[in-house]
């Protein structure tokens, strides 16, 4: 099921009417008893502009109403809708690939670089979306990088683990067999090398994703 806030929290993607119509096809799938108000938060829209999104599908077959009184309806996606749904879904799913194989080969690229280095087990500092994606690379190319853990200093996530990886504190990087620590934060870059440098960590041995 599409998120409620798809379109709202998208970085890279303009929302281009294919884009709120595929969301609010979906919606109405899962959602029959959806107000108007409630799929206008859904596709980030005036709910002026769903009226005229309900009556152009209602046109081509995609969804019909069911009026249960006079202020009570349902919205009922029908067998055409379904397959415009899907098909806009696959539309989506290729140009996400694009981007994601993108993505990767840049990610790729990093990780032999840092292999070429010489290292072989490194500490990620930054539990985000970075090392995340950085993580599942490595699972996919099955290299001989080798990620011992990921540093954080959300106490929060301390302890927990991301895709298996335990997320530790900087007290606990000294009890890992490491030849290195990537840092895979844009945000707090800066701030990362500094808390480094404070514990006397060799700068030589900081590798940095987003850094020179």
């Amino acid at each position: 099921m599409i998120k409620i806030n798809l379109i709202k929290d998208s970085k890279f993607f303009i929302p281009t009417p294919q884009l709120k119509e595929l969301v609010i096809l979906e919606y109405i799938e899962n959602n029959s008893d959806v107000t108007q108000k409630e799929l206008a938060k859904v596709a980030n829209a005036a709910p002026s502009m769903i009226n005229a999104y309900i009556e152009e599908f209602e046109q081509k077959g995609y969804m019909k109403r069911q009026y249960l009184s006079a202020k009570t309806v349902n919205y009922l996606i029908t067998s055409k809708g379904i397959q415009r749904k899907n098909y806009l879904s696959i539309c989506y799913i290729q140009e996400l690939m694009k981007l994601y194989k993108l993505a990767k080969e840049n990610v790729e690229r990093f990780i032999e670089s840092i292999i070429n280095k010489g290292y072989k087990n490194i500490l990620l500092y930054g539990a985000g979306e970075v090392a995340e994606t950085i993580l599942s690379v490595i699972r996919d190319k099955k290299s001989s990088l080798s990620v011992q853990a990921i540093i954080d200093d959300d106490k929060d996530k301390q302890g927990k683990k991301m895709l298996g990886y335990k997320i530790i504190s900087r007290k606990e990087i000294e009890s890992y067999n490491h030849d290195a620590i990537v840092i895979t934060s844009y945000t707090f870059e800066y701030d990362i090398m500094n808390r480094l440098k404070e514990i006397e960590y060799p700068v030589e041995r900081v590798g940095r994703f987003f850094g020179m």
